[in-house]
Order: C-alpha cells, then sequence, then structure tokens
C-alpha cells in the first residue's frame, strides 16, 4: 500500500507536465492547393489562381473539368492583386477553409508574366513555410488559368497531368530549387518547362490535353525564347540530363529510323586557343532502334557503324543549333559563363564578367559526339521479311 501511495503524487506531477492540443488544426480546416497558377493582367496587376480537390465529391465519379456543378471533383478560383501575396489574400476572404500549399506539386506562369520576370515569385515563395523548393515551376503558352482550365482524360485532376508530364524521363527535371540556383550563380541563366493546350484528335469525345512543348528560354529572370524541336533536344544534351530522347533520320533512300537515346553524358571544358575563347563539348550516348521502316538489315556491322555515325550527326547538328539560338538570345542557358569562371577566374574578372553572356558570341564551339548503339530493337526477326514465310 505504502508503494503504491508514494507513486501517486509522481503520477500527477507528470500529468501536470503534460501539454494539451492547443493549437490543432483540422482537416476540415484546411483547403489543399494542388497547383497554382500566375498571370499578369493587361493593366499590370497579377492574377493568382488555385486548383483544389471539392471534398464532397472525392467519393463519387472522377469526371473532369472546374467548377462545382455536377461530377467534378475539383475546384479552380482565382483573384486579381497588385501583388501575388495581395491576390492570394483577396481568394482567401472567400474561402471557408484556409489554403494549404504543402501539398502543390506545380506552379504554372503564363507566358506574358514571364517574359515580364520571375523573380517575385521566389520572393512569396520562401516567404511560406509550407512551400516546398522541389515544386516544379512551369510556363505556359498563353495563360496558366487556361492550363487549368484543360481537362485530360488520364487524370482526375488537370494538377496530376501536369506533374505526371513534367517529371517523365523525356523531360528534364526542374524544380523551384534549380531556377533559383541558376538565377543565382554566375555565368548562368534559367530553363524552364514550357507546356500547353492540345485538342484532342480524332476521339469521340474531345478533351483539351495537355502537351509538354519544349523549355522557355531565360535571359536572367525574363523569358526571351523557346528551345523546341530540335533545339530541345540539344538542350537536354548539353544540360547532362539524365533523359531519353526520340529521334528519326533517313538511313537510305525512303528509309527511315527512329531511335531512342539514353544515358547521354556531356562535359564542356573552357580553354584559349591562340588567345580566342573556345569550348570543347564532348557527349557520350547509347542509342536504341524503336522502328525501322521499310527494313534495314541491321546484322552487319557496317549498317551499324553508318547507322551510329548518322544519329551522332543529329546530334551534333542539334546541338550547334540550341548553341546558335543561345547566341542569338544573349543567354546562356548552360552556365558556360560558369565554367568559364571555374577555370580561368582573373580572365573572367577582368574581361568577360560585365559583358556575358555576350562574350561567348565570338568563341569556338568543338563538339564530340560519340554515340553506340547498344541494341537494335529487335526481340525476333521480323516474320514477313522476305523468307521467312513458307
Amino acid at each position: 500500500m505504502r508503494p503504491a501511495l508514494t507513486r501517486l503524487p509522481l503520477l500527477l506531477l507528470i500529468l501536470v507536465s503534460l501539454t494539451g492540443c492547443w493549437d490543432r488544426t483540422e482537416i476540415n480546416d484546411l483547403a489543399f492547393i494542388l497547383t497554382t497558377a500566375v498571370d499578369l493582367e493587361e493593366d499590370g496587376s497579377i492574377r493568382y489562381s488555385v486548383l483544389l480537390p471539392l471534398p464532397g465529391s472525392m467519393g463519387g465519379p472522377t469526371g473532369g473539368g472546374g467548377g462545382t456543378a455536377g461530377n467534378t471533383t475539383y475546384y479552380i478560383d482565382s483573384a486579381v492583386g497588385d501583388t501575388i501575396r495581395s491576390a492570394q489574400a483577396k481568394l482567401q476572404k472567400r474561402m471557408s477553409r484556409r489554403m494549404f500549399l504543402a501539398h502543390r506539386r506545380t506552379l504554372v506562369v503564363g507566358e506574358e508574366y514571364a517574359k515580364k520576370g520571375i523573380r517575385e515569385i521566389f520572393d512569396a515563395t520562401a516567404r511560406t513555410a509550407e512551400s516546398r523548393m522541389s515544386t516544379f515551376l512551369i510556363v505556359s503558352k498563353g495563360k496558366a488559368y487556361d492550363l487549368l482550365q484543360a481537362n485530360p482524360q488520364f487524370e482526375r485532376f488537370p494538377s496530376e497531368a501536369i506533374r505526371e508530364l513534367v517529371k517523365a524521363r523525356t523531360v528534364m527535371n526542374i524544380n523551384i530549387k534549380d531556377i533559383a540556383l541558376s538565377l543565382s550563380t554566375i555565368g548562368s541563366d534559367p530553363v524552364v518547362v514550357y507546356v500547353g493546350v492540345k485538342e484532342s484528335e480524332k476521339g469521340p469525345k474531345p478533351s483539351k490535353e495537355i502537351e509538354v512543348l519544349g523549355y522557355a528560354q531565360f535571359r536572367k529572370d525574363k523569358m526571351v525564347g523557346i528551345f523546341e524541336g530540335r533545339t530541345a533536344l540539344g538542350l537536354a544534351l548539353l544540360k547532362n540530363e539524365p533523359v531519353t530522347l526520340k529521334i528519326t533520320v533517313p538511313i537510305e533512300k525512303n528509309k527511315l529510323i527512329t531511335a531512342s537515346i539514353y544515358e547521354p553524358r556531356s562535359k564542356i571544358q573552357p580553354k584559349l586557343a591562340g588567345g580566342k575563347l573556345a569550348y570543347d563539348i564532348y557527349i557520350d550516348s547509347k542509342s536504341k532502334v524503336i522502328e525501322s521502316s521499310d527494313y534495314y538489315d541491321l546484322s552487319q556491322i557496317n549498317k551499324i557503324k553508318q547507322l551510329e555515325q548518322r544519329i551522332g550527326s543529329y546530334m551534333k547538328s542539334s546541338v550547334e543549333e540550341t548553341l546558335k539560338k543561345m547566341a542569338n538570345k544573349e543567354t546562356d542557358s548552360i552556365s558556360l559563363g560558369t565554367r568559364l569562371w571555374i577555370a580561368y577566374p582573373r580572365l573572367w574578372k577582368e574581361t568577360y564578367e560585365k559583358a556575358w553572356p555576350q562574350g561567348f558570341k565570338d568563341a569556338d564551339f568543338n563538339v564530340h559526339i560519340e554515340n553506340t548503339l547498344s541494341e537494335t530493337g529487335l526481340i525476333y526477326e521480323n516474320v514477313t521479311k522476305a523468307g521467312n514465310g513458307y
């Protein structure tokens, strides 16, 4: 009996020291923002848009489209203000739940806003504890608000379609942290994934799908152009990103080969050749045939070598087109200035720092491509090839 009585005051003391749940936040009090969009209005004000799921519709049908009517599962709303946070505050005034950004994975910027400059986004984002630096920052063709209005058929929310597209193996992985580092690094300009809305073709039910168009080209924090097609391919090769790329090259008369380029590795070295700035660019990659029109026999070594050279030539011309576009727009999208600063700090400080990236316009670029055809792609012989039938 006595030991029990001695323990009782100790237990009471422990209970007194326990804290209560005085600052709890219930799930029912939060509005989970899946993506946000920032646009520039004609009068210079900022439109801030949000997409969030409707809790009451989450267990029902999975139809697409915005708004609150019918069988939709998400809601889109926006407000206009002088700054991003002022527009966000106006939007919050008509929401019964507090906007919660920790689940946001994509932040879409309209093209006009990107041309004005995206630096303000990094100030507003860094002052919100819930924001994640791993969020994907994306530039939309046209208005970012219109991108949220797309109704992709494969995903419940447009935000999910956007996220899955920009983190695909065929697209360079670029998030807010990467862009912020590029903006704050000497001799470097950022690139941002560029997307748009595409009407479905010849489907029984029309839909507005989301499509990756290339990469937005920036000079400091302002968008000045677009890398698309071959220049987007060249950019991915130069950036040393682990992406998978698809190309189609002619190999003989009426014969086309479609190949997949994977595991590209690039190395860029600045040097001074006779007092002139030059860059040696080495790109090593593997390729795999994924289609051959009119059957091209790859059982012969000389034909394999020919295809490797043709793919290598396509890659080299793509890289050269990308470098030319960078020079024309005066952007350093692959951190050439950073490499020069590291290799020749005094030369950078005395000659190039104040005039970069105009300084690399007169530089020589020596592009070396090493492509290896690692797989012909065939898992069995083409059964329609002459001589294989009965």
